[in-house]
């Protein structure tokens, strides 16, 4: 592939590699808001004792549909990979289906924790507000990546995509398997921790 200004070869995983680094960065992101969040749970005096907090119901559908799209986003990947184009743009509009589903299931379980925030602030315990923090910052990365997803399904809607070139489609499924670990060892960290 050339570079049109600088008619210099861009490496073929460039893209890949560059996928990768943000990851790392990411993961960097939230490991320490779970470390921070581990330290605050079990060593400020103030908190309450571990499994006293509860999470909103809801959270186990969220789950669900994030596990779900990680693997309409890994058909999408056998998809193309295998030339079946109308299959790749349906598992890509599923996944999309299903990101946005998560969302909006995760919209009314913050609101639920804003308010059990609101009603145990006054006595000194504030981990509800930490909670909701956390989860939000997960779904504003999921946000992110329905955009990058509708994207990736509109450019396969175009047919740009082939057995030989699909790197929006591989760097969309890194991203969303990316977020589906890290609501798993969220999730499972603020469960287990209760």
């Amino acid at each position: 592939m050339l570079d049109a200004k600088t008619d210099r070869r861009i490496p073929p995983q460039t893209a890949t590699i560059g996928m990768w680094l943000f990851l790392a960065a990411l993961t960097m992101l939230f490991s320490a808001t779970m470390i921070g969040y581990w330290l605050i749970r079990t060593g400020s005096p103030a908190s309450p004792n571990l499994h006293s907090l509860h999470l909103p119901r809801l959270l186990y559908l969220s789950t669900g549909l994030i596990l779900l799209g990680s693997y309409t986003i890994h058909q999408a990947v056998a998809s193309v990979r295998r030339e079946r184009q109308a299959m790749l743009r349906r598992f890509l509009v599923l996944t999309c289906a299903l990101a946005v589903g998560f969302v909006l299931v995760q919209t009314p379980a913050l609101v639920e924790l804003l308010q059990q925030h609101a009603a145990f602030k006054d006595q000194g315990l504030r981990l509800y507000g930490l909670i909701f923090f956390l989860i939000l910052v997960h779904a504003l990365h999921v946000l992110g990546g329905i955009v990058g997803l509708t994207v990736t399904t509109l450019h396969a809607f175009q047919g740009r995509y082939d057995h030989e070139r699909y790197g929006g489609v591989k760097h969309a499924a890194m991203y969303w398997h990316f977020l589906d670990v890290v609501w798993i060892v969220m999730y499972g960290s603020l469960a287990l921790a209760g």
